[in-house]
């Protein structure tokens, strides 16, 4: 979505109005009834302002976590635009949605190929050096999803993992030694 496809209402709704709603009411009727539908959320989370971007991927996390089968249709989308993302808070919640297209309860239907991207958009945020904790840990969980069919990742994500708990957080930690033990 291009700037000048952007509704200047919506964007809006989602800069100042959305503070007037509890995030418990973040649904899918909710966001009809605002005038999004999933697939814009994600094209508003590519929005320039990065208030407008983070709130619209939030606002997508949660639909998605309540209703994974969601994530199906715009996957492709989804995958396409990953590496484009420069918003932390944005990734943030792109990696919990990640996480349950990858979680073998919520899993979407992978090629290869976008199996491929993922595992190497995860891989580049894990390592870059700015990258938040929250995402860190959202990182760990996607990779030891994915290692079922890219065996190679176990001994990746062993070493990043060792080499993250040199100087972890108790956030970090903890999400650390559960994904080390899924892995042994």
């Amino acid at each position: 979505m291009e700037n000048k496809d952007f509704e200047p209402q919506l964007v809006q709704f989602l800069k100042v109005d959305i503070r007037r709603y509890p995030a418990k009411s973040f649904n899918l009727d909710f966001i009809q009834i605002q005038g999004f539908t999933v697939a814009s959320l994600l094209a508003y989370s590519y929005h320039p302002d990065n208030q407008v971007s983070f709130r619209a991927a939030w606002l997508l996390e949660h639909v998605c976590i309540q209703q994974p089968a969601l994530i199906a249709p715009l996957y492709d989308s989804f995958l396409i635009g990953l590496s484009k993302q420069k918003h932390w808070g944005t990734i943030r919640s792109y990696t919990k949605i990640a996480m349950l297209a990858t979680d073998f309860k919520t899993a979407v239907p992978q090629t290869h190929d976008q199996e491929e991207i993922l595992v190497e958009q995860t891989f580049n945020w894990l390592i870059h050096p700015a990258c938040p904790v929250a995402v860190l840990v959202n990182c760990l969980d996607i990779l030891c999803n994915l290692r079922k069919n890219n065996p190679w990742i176990t001994t990746e994500l062993k070493e990043q993992i060792h080499h993250l708990l040199k100087n972890p957080t108790p956030a970090l930690a903890s999400r650390a030694k559960r994904v080390l033990k899924k892995i042994a």
